[in-house]
C-alpha cells in the first residue's frame, strides 16, 4: 500500500520538481542581460582568484557606488570623451554587475539552504527587490552608448554586431517607472511565498506542530492507520495554506499582468515568452504542442497507470556520501567535458547536495559571475533517483562550464540538462547494482512520459488561469482548474481528488517563474531525439550532444534545427517521440502519425 500511496500523491509534494531547473541569479532581462553574457564569455578564466564556495562570500553589493560607475559612463560621453577611455569606464561597470549578478546569486542560494534563516530571506527580498532597478539602470546607459558619437565605434570595438540597432530608440525600452516598480513589487510577493512555505504549522491532534517535520515522523508508517495519518497531515497542510497562497499566487498574476501592460505586450504570457525567456516560438505554438501531448501521450500514460508500471519500480536507498561519488563515476564514464567540468566542481566544492527538511522545494543550477563558476543545489529525497537529478543539474552545470554561462534560452538549457540524463543511462553500470540501474533506465523512461504529461498540464493550468484573470480568480476557482488539468491529462487517481485539486500549491515555478513550465516538455522533445540517436548507435548521442554545445548566442530553434535535429513543433514530430515511449514500455497500439 505504502508504495502505491506514494507514487499516487508524488506530484501533490513535489518536493523536487521532476526535471529540476537551470535558474540564473541576477537577471538584466533576455536581452541585455543575454548580451552581456555572450560579450564577456570569450575572454574569461574559470575561478581566476582559485577559491572554494566556502570562501565566496555574500556582500551587500553597494548600489550608490554602481549607479555612480554609471552616471561616469554617461557623463564621459557628453563631455566627448576618447574611445578608450570610455572603454575603461565601461569595463568598471561591468564589473560592478558582475558583482551584483553573483551576490545575487549568492542570497539565493543561502536562502534556499534554509528557508528559515532570517538573514539571507530579508537579504534576498532586497537584492531581488533592487535587481530591477540595477536593471534599468543599464538599460539606460545602453541606449545612451548607442545614441553616442561613439556609437558606431562602440558596437564594432566593445558590444556587438547589431548593438545599435537593438539600442536605437530608448522608447522600445521595457523599463520604465511603472515595471520596475511592478518589479520590485512581484519580488515582494516572492518573498512572501517564501516566507509561508519556509516552515509551515498546522493543527495536528490538538497542537500546533511544524508540518514538514511532522511529515517527515509520519512518512514511516507500516500499517493502515499510519497511511491515514500521513495522508490527513497533507491534507491540513493543504486546507490551512490554500487561501494563503491563493492570495499570494494571484496578486502575483495581477502584478505580471500590470506589468505586461506597462512593457507593452498584450498579455502576461506573451511578456514572459518574449522577454523573460527570450523565446523563439510562440504561446500558440505551445498550446499546439500541449494539445499534441494529449492527442499522443496521455492514452499511454492512462494505459501504464492501469497497468501500475510506476508501482512496480522500486528506488533503492542511496545517501548523500554515496550519491556524490556515483556522479563522479558517471561523469567520469561519459567523458568528453564532463570530466572536466566535474573536476572543477569538484575542486571548488561548487555543489550543496545534503538533505534538509527546511531546504527550498527545488533544485537548480545557477551562476557565479565574479568567479565565472556554475554552482549545482539539490534538494535529495534519499534514493537512486537523486542520481538522474543529480545529472540533470550536472548537465546545465556542464553546458555552463563550457560556455561561459552563454546566453541562451531556458528551453536550450534543458536540452543540455534533460539530454545528459538519458545519455547518462548508458554510463552507470559498476556504480549502481544492475538491479538499481535497470530501475533508473526504466524509471525514466517512464519519467519522462510523466514530464510531458504533468508539466504541459502545470502550462495548460497556468495559461487558463491567466486567461481568466486575477479579478475573477479565487482559491476556489484555482482549484477547480487544477483539479480539471489532472482530470484533463488522465492522471488524477480515484479517490484522490480531493488531493489533486491542490497540486498548484506546490508548484515553485508557478510562483516564481512564471510560464517556465512549458519549457520542460518542449526542450524534452529535442533531448529525447538525442536518447535516439545513441541508442541506434552507441556513441552518436553523446557526440551530436557535445557537438550542439559549444556555441556562440544562439536561440533555441536555431540550435536545434541547425544540429540537423527536428523542430519540437514539426507536424507528427511528437508522434514520434510517443512512439518511442510506447515500443519501450510495451504499449501495444501504433501511435497515428499526424495528417
Amino acid at each position: 500500500m505504502k508504495k502505491r500511496m506514494t507514487v499516487a500523491v508524488a506530484l501533490l509534494l513535489v518536493l523536487v520538481l521532476l526535471c529540476g531547473c537551470g535558474i540564473p541569479g541576477g537577471s538584466l532581462g533576455s536581452k541585455l542581460g543575454d548580451k552581456l553574457a555572450e560579450l564577456v564569455q570569450s575572454t574569461n578564466e574559470h575561478n581566476p582568484d582559485g577559491l572554494k564556495f566556502s570562501d565566496m562570500h555574500y556582500t551587500r553589493p553597494d548600489l550608490d557606488k554602481l549607479s555612480a560607475d554609471v552616471a561616469a559612463v554617461e557623463e564621459a560621453l557628453e563631455n566627448g570623451m576618447k574611445l578608450k577611455d570610455v572603454e575603461e569606464l565601461l569595463d568598471v561597470c561591468m564589473d560592478g554587475y558582475d558583482e551584483f549578478s553573483t551576490m545575487y546569486s549568492l542570497a539565493n542560494i543561502y536562502n534556499c539552504k534554509d528557508l528559515r534563516d532570517e538573514y539571507y530571506a530579508a537579504e534576498y527580498e532586497w537584492i531581488s527587490t533592487e535587481n530591477s532597478t540595477v536593471s534599468q539602470l543599464f538599460d539606460e546607459m545602453y541606449y545612451a552608448c548607442a545614441g553616442s558619437a561613439l556609437g558606431a565605434e562602440l558596437e564594432e570595438d566593445y558590444f556587438w554586431e547589431g548593438f545599435c540597432e537593438d539600442y536605437a530608440d530608448p522608447d522600445d525600452s521595457y523599463y520604465n517607472d511603472e515595471s520596475v516598480a511592478l518589479m520590485q513589487r512581484e519580488s515582494e510577493l516572492i518573498s512572501r511565498y517564501r516566507e509561508i512555505v519556509a516552515d509551515p504549522v498546522i493543527e495536528w491532534k490538538g497542537e500546533e506542530v511544524a508540518f514538514y517535520e511532522l511529515l517527515e515522523e509520519l512518512s514511516d508508517y507500516s500499517d493502515v492507520q499510519g497511511y491515514y495519518d500521513y495522508l490527513g497531515a497533507l491534507m491540513t497542510y493543504y486546507e490551512t495554506y490554500n487561501e494563503p497562497l491563493a492570495e499570494v499566487y494571484i496578486d502575483l498574476m495581477r502584478v505580471h499582468e500590470d506589468m505586461a501592460k506597462a512593457m507593452g505586450f498584450s498579455t502576461a504570457e506573451e511578456m514572459e515568452f518574449v522577454f523573460g525567456f527570450d523565446r523563439d516560438y510562440t504561446p500558440e505554438d505551445a498550446a499546439v504542442f500541449i494539445d499534441d501531448v494529449k492527442t499522443y501521450l496521455v492514452p499511454i500514460s492512462i494505459w501504464a497507470e492501469e497497468r501500475g508500471l510506476s508501482y512496480n519500480i522500486t528506488y533503492s536507498p542511496l545517501s548523500a556520501e554515496d550519491l556524490y561519488p556515483a556522479l563522479r563515476g558517471v561523469a567520469e564514464n561519459i567523458g568528453h567535458g564532463c570530466t572536466e567540468a566535474f573536476s572543477f566542481m569538484d575542486k571548488y566544492e561548487l555543489c550543496d547536495y545534503e538533505p534538509s527538511v527546511y531546504k527550498a522545494n527545488t533544485s537548480f543550477q545557477t551562476y557565479l559571475s565574479m568567479y565565472d563558476a556554475p554552482f549545482v543545489f539539490l534538494n535529495p529525497e534519499g534514493t537512486t533517483r537523486d542520481l538522474v537529478t543529480f545529472v540533470h543539474e550536472f548537465g546545465h552545470f556542464t553546458d555552463s562550464y563550457t560556455n561561459f554561462d552563454a546566453a541562451e534560452t531556458i528551453d536550450l538549457a534543458e536540452v543540455y540538462s534533460q539530454a545528459l540524463e538519458f545519455l547518462s543511462l548508458s554510463h552507470m553500470d559498476g556504480l549502481l547494482p544492475a538491479s538499481d540501474v535497470d530501475a533508473l533506465r526504466t524509471g525514466k523512461m517512464l519519467d519522462a512520459l510523466d514530464t510531458f504529461i504533468q508539466q504541459a498540464s502545470f502550462a495548460d493550468f497556468e495559461s487558463k488561469a491567466h486567461a481568466i484573470g486575477p479579478d475573477e480568480l479565487t482559491a476556489e476557482k484555482l482549484n477547480e482548474l487544477a483539479l480539471q488539468a489532472t482530470k484533463d491529462f488522465g492522471y488524477c487517481p480515484e479517490g484522490f481528488e480531493e488531493f489533486m485539486q491542490y497540486f498548484w500549491m506546490d508548484i515553485t515555478h508557478l510562483f516564481e517563474y512564471p510560464f517556465y513550465v512549458i519549457s520542460y516538455p518542449v526542450s524534452l522533445d529535442v533531448a529525447m531525439q538525442v536518447y535516439v540517436l545513441e541508442t541506434a548507435e552507441a556513441g552518436k548521442g553523446l557526440d551530436k550532444y557535445f557537438e550542439m554545445m559549444p556555441r556562440d548566442y544562439d536561440t533555441f530553434m536555431e540550435t536545434v534545427t541547425g544540429n540537423g535535429l527536428q523542430s519540437p513543433f514539426a507536424a507528427g514530430g511528437l508522434a514520434s517521440i510517443a512512439q518511442v515511449i510506447a515500443d519501450t514500455i510495451g504499449y501495444p497500439e501504433p501511435i497515428a502519425q499526424a495528417a
